[in-house]
């Protein structure tokens, strides 16, 4: 395309025309005049800047006190409360759904489904299961009886040690007792994002977790005390029944005793299947005809 302007129609600027200086005296005062509004003008906005009118500070006023309204609302809704320097979770466990009789488990044993979930408290997997999968399960599923969920301890993130960080949180969350899922919610909310084995589940973290859920301490410390050897032991030995059964990976859900493939399974997979165990397990309603016999067999010979 040619940059000639006048080929190309473009539209040109106008050359400005110098303006005429005043010819007469009433002229001149006139310019004098204009030019000492002018003057006065500037001499306003330099001693009296924009920012500084009624209107402007009003505005900014306003502004400054919606910021301030939601800092502090965005602080009371924030879902990351804490305690000291925990994380409180953001959808605990209900403590009336914990098993009397065995604290590592959450509703009724008569149920018609039995879950377990075999994790380690470093496992990222297991950690997503736990926070954002296992509330809608507990709600939907073990708060209406229709399942009883099991914590199993599958530790081997920290290679079997027995003063490593998998297996002195296992010993932790069982040395906590009736506190367990609670513990076991804190766990998961405050598990390091940036690796495992890095110190996060140190001894004071664990104790300071123990004292947020409401630990009987005198006992925690007496249970934790020599390397909680007993609880190690339960956890390794709970760990060696995972993988005899054929668990080699966290978390894996288990249905009535049978593993499922796939980790941290979404509901809509885990409830599809609770539910056809459920209808497979309940009785043919109350008078549903029975078995029709075969014509041959109700006739006369």
């Amino acid at each position: 395309m040619s940059t000639n302007s006048s080929s190309s129609g473009a539209r040109q600027p106008k050359t400005p025309t110098p303006p005429r200086p005043p010819a007469t005296r009433q002229e001149r005062r006139e310019a004098a005049r204009r030019d000492q509004r002018l003057a006065s003008a500037r001499t306003v906005a330099a001693g009296k800047p924009a920012w500084q009118s009624p209107m402007a500070l009003i505005t900014a006023a306003a502004v400054v006190l919606g910021l301030v309204v939601v800092i502090l609302v965005s602080g009371v809704l924030s879902p990351k409360a804490t305690v000291g320097n925990l994380i409180k979770p953001l959808r605990p466990t209900p403590a009336a759904l914990v098993d009397p009789a065995n604290p590592r488990a959450l509703g009724k044993a008569s149920a018609p489904v039995t879950l377990e979930v075999w994790s380690d408290f470093q496992c990222p997997a297991c950690d997503a299961f736990a926070t954002t999968i296992e509330p809608d399960l507990i709600d939907q599923y073990v708060a209406t009886g229709k399942v009883h969920l099991i914590y199993r301890d599958f530790a081997f993130i920290d290679k079997g040690a027995a003063d490593g960080e998998s297996h002195q949180a296992a010993a932790a969350a069982r040395c906590v007792g009736d506190k367990f899922w609670a513990f076991h919610d804190y766990l998961f909310e405050n598990q390091n994002p940036t690796g495992e084995n890095k110190g996060t589940f140190s001894a004071a973290f664990l104790a300071s977790v123990a004292d947020a859920v409401g630990a009987d301490k005198a006992a925690y410390d007496a249970c934790m005390a020599n390397g909680a050897a007993d609880m190690v032991a339960a956890v390794n030995a709970e760990t060696a029944v995972g993988t005899a059964a054929g668990v080699n990976q966290t978390p894996t859900i288990a249905l009535d005793g049978k593993l499922m493939q796939g980790g941290a399974l979404p509901m809509t997979t885990l409830g599809p299947a609770i539910d056809a165990l459920i209808a497979a397990a309940s009785p043919a309603p109350s008078g549903s005809p029975g078995p029709v016999a075969s014509p041959a067999a109700s006739s006369a010979p």
